[in-house]
């Protein structure tokens, strides 16, 4: 589609869809609910289930954790404090476990997510009533783009049997004030994966440059944990009110005025660069400057006798730099959005994407200098 600036946004025909659809259901993660009984720790990276060794990932140990109520820092410091011993901290583990399965049928078992490619442990839930398929998933999305008439513009299937879905209203188009051609459209981002669940979120496509972002920090975020009944009347009724004001956040204009008009933070600035390296780790330094200005802004606090590398995080909260808020979301999205020479999947543009919408939405922190009479 092409509008009155210039741009185009591209759109996905039916048969990828249908393509990315397949390949959603293919990928979708094994469950099996289990007796914490008949689950026993080996390492941070292996659990044992009837006898058999099985691989968790660092989420997935993460989970395990917050279900046995054992915080995560306490179990790092155990572990330090024991490094002579390291099956110190597997007993540990291991006894709270077994203590909680005697604590009745609540407490007693656990739903185990895996990956069907890897057959790795990528989640563990207290219970898997809050876990949608793939299947279920494509449905509700394939109601509401229908119903909303929205046009499909990413479908992206993660390893893992992630999917993300964005679509836009491609009828509805607003400016904001002060920003030159740039031109906004909504629609809805569709999340469904084994951490999370199946989240829906406001999708904002920047049609000046094909850049979009996803946005969890808006009012209208819904996540879903039921395909039935009272909870679909209601996710429905509040996508139909989304849709009568063009899928356009209430609160977009006011985010996108305070990042246009205010300077990041290096602590902001540190952010995004550490997203884009978590899904390009072989990203040099140089390269890394067209999209954030790192050296560039390094460079000139070191001129003034600042070492940025010896600041303490309150302090990168508080260091300005000459790059404004809304410069940094566009340099992160156009490094989602477009093909930059890196070997990054279509899932972890999707997460890009996601980031940059936290970058909008997120209290920015320049915003908290107050002016002093003194």
């Amino acid at each position: 589609m092409t509008n009155a600036h210039g741009p185009k946004i591209i759109t996905l025909g039916s048969t990828i869809v249908s393509e990315r659809a397949a390949q959603a259901i293919e990928a979708q993660p094994l469950r099996k609910t289990v007796h914490l009984a008949e689950l026993n720790l080996v390492d941070d990276t292996k659990i044992e289930y009837k006898g058999s060794q099985i691989k968790i990932s660092k989420s997935g140990f993460s989970d395990l954790l917050k279900i046995l109520k054992i915080p995560q820092a306490f179990i790092k410091r155990f572990g330090e404090m024991m490094t002579e011993k390291p099956e110190a901290k597997r007993q540990f583990i291991n006894t709270i476990k077994n203590v909680m399965s005697g604590q009745g049928s609540g407490a007693s078992t656990v739903t185990l997510v895996l990956s069907r490619s890897t057959r790795e442990v990528i989640a563990v839930h207290k219970t898997a009533r809050n876990l949608i398929s793939n299947g279920g998933f494509l449905d509700v999305v394939n109601r509401v783009i229908d119903e909303c008439n929205l046009d499909v513009v990413d479908f992206s299937v993660g390893s893992n049997g992630e999917v993300a879905v964005n679509a836009v209203d491609l009828r509805n188009q607003w400016d904001v004030n002060g920003l030159k051609d740039e031109v906004f459209s909504g629609g809805v981002s569709f999340i469904n994966n084994a951490k999370s669940g199946f989240v829906v979120s406001p999708y904002i496509s920047r049609l000046v440059c094909a850049n979009g972002m996803m946005s969890r920090g808006f009012q209208e975020q819904y996540k879903l944990t039921s395909t039935d009944g009272e909870a679909m009347q209601k996710f429905f009724s509040d996508i139909s009110n989304l849709a009568k004001s063009g899928f356009k956040p209430d609160q977009f204009v006011e985010r996108v005025s305070e990042a246009r008009d205010l300077k990041c933070s290096l602590a902001e600035m540190y952010a995004v660069k550490n997203a884009i390296k978590n899904v390009a780790s072989d990203i040099t330094a140089e390269e890394l400057e067209a999209w954030v200005p790192i050296k560039f802004t390094e460079s000139a606090y070191h001129r003034i006798g600042v070492d940025t590398h010896l600041l303490r995080a309150g302090q990168l909260k508080n260091a300005r730099t000459n790059t404004t808020v809304w410069e940094l979301i566009n340099g992160l999205t156009h490094f989602a959005t477009h093909d930059n020479g890196f070997n990054i999947d279509d899932y972890n543009r999707r997460r890009l994407q996601m980031t940059a919408g936290q970058l909008l939405t997120d209290e920015h922190d320049m915003s908290n200098f107050v002016r002093s009479p003194f």
